[in-house]
C-alpha cells in the first residue's frame, strides 16, 4: 500500500524546492546606475584599485611574455587616464568609459601562462592593440611622422 501522506509532503518539498530557486533567480540584478554620484565614483576608483592590485600581483609572479607585460601596462595607463576622466568631467558616459578600462585590466590580468601554451604565442587582451613587441620585448620601429602639421 502507498503511504499517501509520505507522497504528497515528498512532492511538497520538491515543488517549494522549485519555485524558491525561481523566485532566486528571477530577482533584479542590483545596478550601478541606481547609486548616487558619489557612490558610483567610489565604487569606481576601488575597483580600479582592485584591479590594479591584481595586476601588480600576476606581474610579481613572472612567466609572462614581453607582450603580455606590454598588454598589461598599456591597459593600466588606459584605466588611469579613464578614471581621471570620469573623475574630473563625471557623466555617465565617462563612468561607463572607466568600467570597460577596468574590465580591460581584469581581462589583461587573467592571461594565460605562456608555458601551458605549448610554444604558442598568447593572443592580445588589446582590441585592435598598438605594435606589438618581439619575442626579446623589442619594439618595431615606428614610421616617422612629422610633429608640426
Amino acid at each position: 500500500m502507498i503511504d499517501i501522506t509520505r507522497y504528497v509532503r515528498g512532492r511538497r518539498l520538491v515543488l517549494s524546492a522549485v519555485f524558491l530557486l525561481a523566485g532566486c533567480h528571477a530577482a533584479p540584478r542590483a545596478d550601478m546606475s541606481r547609486l548616487s554620484a558619489p557612490a558610483q565614483d567610489y565604487l569606481l576608483i576601488t575597483s580600479y584599485f582592485m584591479a590594479e592590485g591584481g595586476m601588480v600581483s600576476r606581474l610579481q609572479d613572472g612567466g609572462l611574455s614581453g607582450q603580455q607585460v606590454y598588454d598589461m601596462a598599456t591597459s593600466l595607463k588606459y584605466g588611469k587616464s579613464m578614471i581621471l576622466a570620469a573623475l574630473t568631467r563625471p557623466s555617465r558616459k565617462a563612468r561607463r568609459n572607466g568600467r570597460q578600462a577596468v574590465e580591460l585590466m581584469v581581462a589583461c590580468t587573467n592571461q594565460p601562462d605562456p608555458s601551458t601554451l605549448g610554444g604558442r604565442m598568447p593572443a592580445s587582451c588589446l582590441p585592435n592593440g598598438p605594435a606589438s613587441p618581439d619575442a626579446k620585448g623589442r619594439m618595431p620601429p615606428q614610421p616617422a611622422t612629422s610633429a608640426h602639421k
